[in-house]
């Protein structure tokens, strides 16, 4: 295994300007992305009151059923003990979903490592399993490879309606099913058999999709001591009650300051990803399993265009009394692990700091400050297949992700097979063609206008017939070459599937089946800067 970094230009214009540390969008953090922060921060923590006694129970009787380790235990211990957390979090995708979700996992232990060294203290790092996300459609699918193009497999989520990952009860002969298919897509290798009877191991162990995927997450960092945590879980909403009695009573106020937040973006040229509503009150409730998001109206709180209502008393008794009920949403998350955890810094991916820009005023609407915003590492696994063909071809990773050289590759291999002669006579009947309808049209027309219609439909169909044959001569020569186009669209697949990282399509699996299950462990291995840079891991 051997890591290869390089700077690549972000896709968004406020993530390039957040890593390159732009004054016109760091005004909307509290501190920049950097290391060079953590002690200001920590200082900060110093008058940060959670319960550390409590949280660490809840911490622990949620990852009782996968089996703490010894680092985990010492890490709840440390966390106990007064340490800090740097946290990251993501939906409950199928197979961990994409392997980002697994780069989110490095990133906080290569971070929390660096911090604790930086401080000399303690520094723990905590995932937060969005389990109340009912969006089930977002991580009930799987990206493969068929035949060298990207192909998505879905899950067939419907029958869980508006249930989230963490209550939604498991089909386990369909998941068994649906996973059986993907794994077949996948070549036969020596890690095959022990990849597969891992992963329908822990499948068989969950009821959830939350608890699928918390089992494999463990499976992944236990020897890390990665803690971690359903924000489903009722022991630490019923933790959170106060909060959301904080959030419902401020919830005007954090309306308007993400709107203030978004509007000063827009004019310094950014998106307003949340596009906030004056009357949001960014917090959901569940009613009758069905989990609704609520609004403001004039002294209730509705949802479902009207179908649920509270008053703000109501609102307030459920969030007192059954806090279970209610869950966040992208606005009041970061809140809720702010006030849950004392958090050195958040780890997240570019859509998330996104959302982050709009927040530093809601986190003033609720007396607290942002903790250090860092972005996740970015990496992309290359395989010894897609190695061996970038050195036939003489091809680097910029070449092909930021260069775009396969795509000229491509145009210059077919430029050199074309049967050019073969096209000149298909062109040159298309000529002759065109020409002799346009007689045929003056001499119709002349008979009768009505003719004229008759007379075009009749050239589109030869014309038709001519692109065509045309197609057919493409496809054969193709198909002649067809290994040098293979290798081509292999490599881009791997590399850059659908114009994408790879980090954001594939999951973890296809890369264990060629490599091991111990591809995590060897990655926690490698030398990571964390620093703005890519990560290209030849394995």
């Amino acid at each position: 295994m051997r890591l290869e970094e390089q700077y690549i230009k972000p896709a968004s214009q406020l993530m390039e300007d957040y890593i390159n540390g732009k004054a016109n969008i760091l005004q909307y953090f509290s501190y920049g992305p950097s290391a060079e922060n953590f002690s200001k921060r920590f200082e900060v923590l110093q008058q940060h009151e959670v319960d550390r006694a409590k949280v660490g129970s809840i911490l622990r009787k949620f990852m009782e059923p996968n089996g703490i380790s010894q680092k985990a235990e010492a890490h709840l211990a440390d966390f106990e003990n007064g340490a800090p957390v740097v946290v990251t979090g993501q939906q409950a995708g199928l197979l961990t979903g994409p392997l980002y979700t697994v780069h989110k996992a490095i990133s906080v232990i290569v971070l929390a490592k660096q911090a604790s060294e930086q401080l000399a203290t303690k520094v723990v790092p905590v995932f937060w399993i969005a389990g109340e996300d009912h969006d089930l459609a977002e991580i009930s699918h799987l990206y493969r490879g068929v035949d060298g193009r990207l192909d998505k497999l879905n899950f067939p989520h419907v029958e869980y309606g508006k249930n989230s990952a963490s209550t939604a009860k498991l089909n386990k002969a369909k998941v068994h099913s649906y996973l059986e298919e993907y794994f077949r897509s996948l070549p036969e290798t020596e890690f095959s058999k022990e990849m597969h009877e891992t992963a329908f191991a822990f499948l068989d162990g969950a009821d959830s999709f939350t608890d699928f995927f918390a089992a494999l997450l463990n499976y992944f960092f236990k020897e890390e001591g990665l803690l971690y945590i359903d924000a489903a879980s009722p022991d630490l909403r019923k933790y959170e009650a106060s909060y959301f009695v904080r959030m419902i009573e401020k919830s005007e106020e954090i309306a308007e300051a993400v709107i203030a937040a978004e509007q000063n973006l827009v004019e310094e040229g950014y998106s307003a990803v949340i596009e906030a509503e004056p009357q949001a009150a960014n917090l959901f409730i569940t009613v009758e399993g069905e989990r609704i998001l609520l609004q403001r109206n004039g002294e209730e709180f509705v949802g479902n265009e009207g179908a649920v209502s509270f008053t703000m008393n109501e609102l307030l008794d459920i969030a007192k009394n059954s806090p279970e009920r209610l869950s966040n949403n992208v606005v009041t998350r970061p809140l809720m692990q702010e006030l849950v955890f004392p958090v050195l810094a958040f780890v997240g991916g570019p859509g998330e700091i996104a959302y982050w820009a709009a927040l530093k005023g809601v986190f003033n609407v609720m007396d607290m400050e942002m903790p250090i915003v860092m972005p996740r590492l970015g990496m992309t696994l290359v395989n010894r297949q897609v190695q061996s063909l970038l050195q036939k071809y003489q091809l680097t990773f910029s070449e092909v992700f930021t260069e775009l050289k396969v795509a000229e590759l491509r145009q210059a291999l077919m430029e050199s097979i074309r049967e050019k002669e073969a096209e000149h006579l298909i062109e040159e009947t298309q000529r002759q063609l065109e020409a002799k309808y346009e007689d045929i049209q003056k001499s119709f027309s002349a008979i009768s206008g009505g003719l004229t219609p008759l007379v075009e439909k009749n050239l589109q169909f030869h014309l038709k017939q001519l692109q065509f044959l045309k197609n057919k001569l493409e496809d054969e020569v193709v198909l002649q070459n067809s290994t040098q186009f293979n290798h081509f669209g292999l490599i881009e697949m791997e590399l850059r599937p659908d114009d994408n990282f790879q980090e954001r399509v594939f999951s973890p699996f296809p890369y264990l089946n060629v490599y091991g299950l111990e591809l995590v462990q060897d990655l926690l291995k490698l030398d990571f800067q964390y620093d703005k840079t890519h990560k290209i891991i030849y394995l």
